[in-house]
């Protein structure tokens, strides 16, 4: 039986083989294509010169194209012509990834993946694991000017990473995330199903997924582990070189799935990176009341943690219900159009610090402070932003108990990949966030890199030049010393 190194090597041999004979095959098809392609340029190049009219006579009159929908009018004419009119066929309402033009990956699904097989409603059971989660995370994020994270892209990329996960790994993965795969799935399913379906004019949310793997191992990835991710999060199989181009490919899939609200999420990838799973979400939402832009004061003054002031754009506007208030805090919730998204605010009262009020967070604790809102004008101010944040998770998912999916030695990821052992290498996440007038866009994207033990490294070492040489003992102790000169 082979060793895995071997079949590493196997696989590499017949990767090299590949990428030569598809050389070939391109060299011989340009010997064709290039003359083929010279004089259709020709041919066409001609034809639109005699269409231009410049090789016709021109004897005053409209010439009119009998092009099917199209009408050629003289200016200053009324059109009594009946144009025949294009039809468009109804687009379906669940969003799905959209793949931007590819460098040099291949999509293997064209982005669709069906109906998810089995879904199940939010119930307190879900919300609970999720919030936990939710707060758990952003209390373990260092302290600095920003912090800001989207837990719902970190849940979903993590449930894809857990699909593939057995073991230890995969208890240490149901135990963050508060539930079992099988039900997680089905509750995502369903929930991203619903978000994705909300667009009231100025509201719309979307989510994208996919699996990025290395075209070297595309063979070891088990259908079944694929099957899961495209019937419950529709997620886009992507084959690629992992090289330079698909660092950009990946970066153009997110700008792509964040509206352009990030435009780039990586730099590089490891050399040893198997496959990446990625998630990002989009969300552009009006206020239900939107800020009177002549109300906003410029200039105002802003009094940050350590006591330094600065000045921002403070939006102020009114409120008749939604006032928030308990031990710690005080705050609002504002709805944006639609039934779904709602910005809430909590503002530590006067002893309470930053970092007291996040780590009271729970989901019972938020639950409670909103559900006693109080009615009543409420005079708001809100500053006007935009910022980005950036993090590496892998630190943060360690302290939350996630260890040995990060570890080469214990990770368990066998229903992900067959015959290879793989790790999580890196959980990159970045946000974005815009807040005017008019409402909100933010966006999220979160980035798991698989990767795999390197090859053993293979020197070499020929005594052809004049060398020294010795005999030692146990210890390392020279018995003989000497030199060979040829």
């Amino acid at each position: 039986m082979k060793s895995s190194d071997d079949m590493i090597n196997d696989l590499f041999e017949r990767k090299e083989q590949y990428d030569a004979d598809k050389k070939k095959k391109r060299a011989a098809r340009m010997k064709v294509l290039v003359p083929l392609c010279a004089a259709c340029c020709a041919v066409l190049l001609g034809v639109g010169v005699w269409k231009s009219g410049l090789l016709r006579k021109n004897n005053g009159t409209n010439s009119t194209d009998n092009t099917p929908g199209q009408t050629t009018v003289t200016p200053g004419e009324p059109n009594n012509s009946q144009a025949t009119p294009t039809v468009t066929t109804p687009v379906a309402t669940t969003p799905t990834v959209v793949q931007p033009e590819l460098e040099s990956s291949k999509d293997l699904t064209a982005g669709s993946s069906g109906t998810p097989a089995k879904t199940k409603e939010m119930d307190k059971a879900m919300q609970t694991a999720y919030a936990t989660f939710a707060y758990k995370l952003f209390a373990q994020l260092p302290k600095g000017e920003t912090r800001m994270i989207s837990p719902f892209s970190v849940y979903v990329a993590l449930s894809m990473l857990a699909d593939g996960a057995d073991g230890e790994t995969l208890a240490q993965l149901d135990e963050l995330l508060g539930l079992t795969a099988e039900e997680r799935n089905a509750y995502l399913a369903a929930w991203i199903k619903e978000l994705t379906e909300v667009s009231l004019g100025e509201t719309t949310f979307t989510n994208a997924d996919s699996i990025w793997i290395y075209d070297v191992f595309e063979s070891l990835v088990p259908k079944e582990y694929l099957d899961i991710c495209a019937q419950y999060y529709r997620a886009a199989v992507i084959s690629t070189p992992m090289d330079d181009s698909t660092v950009r490919d990946i970066n153009a899939w997110v700008k792509a799935n964040t509206r352009g609200m990030i435009e780039k999420l990586i730099d590089e990838l490891s050399p040893n990176t198997a496959m990446v799973l990625m998630n990002a979400i989009a969300l552009d939402a009006a206020w239900k009341e939107e800020f009177v832009e002549e109300e906003t004061q410029k200039d105002y003054t802003f009094t940050k943690a350590d006591g330094t002031t600065e000045t921002v754009d403070m939006m102020f506007g009114k409120l008749s219900e939604g006032y928030l208030e308990n031990d710690l805090a005080t705050g609002f919730v504002k709805a944006y159009k639609g039934k779904e998204f709602s910005y809430v605010a909590l503002l530590p009262k006067e002893g309470v610090s930053l970092e007291q009020l996040i780590a009271s967070l729970s989901p019972e604790s938020v639950r409670e402070l909103i559900e006693w809102a109080d009615h009543g004008d409420i005079s708001i101010g809100v500053p006007k932003y935009e910022e980005e944040y950036s993090i590496e998770l892998n630190d943060v998912l360690m302290g939350l108990g996630m260890t040995d999916a990060f570890d080469d030695g214990k990770a368990d990821f066998s229903r992900m990949i067959k015959e290879l052992n793989v790790y999580v290498g890196k959980v990159a996440h970045k946000t974005y966030i815009s807040v005017d007038e008019k409402g909100t866009k933010a966006a999220a994207v979160t980035d798991i890199e698989l990767s795999y033990k390197g090859l053993p490294q293979f020197y070499s070492v020929t005594l052809d030049r004049p060398f020294v040489y010795m005999i030692v003992d146990s210890d390392g102790l020279p018995i003989f010393l000497g030199t060979y000169e040829g």
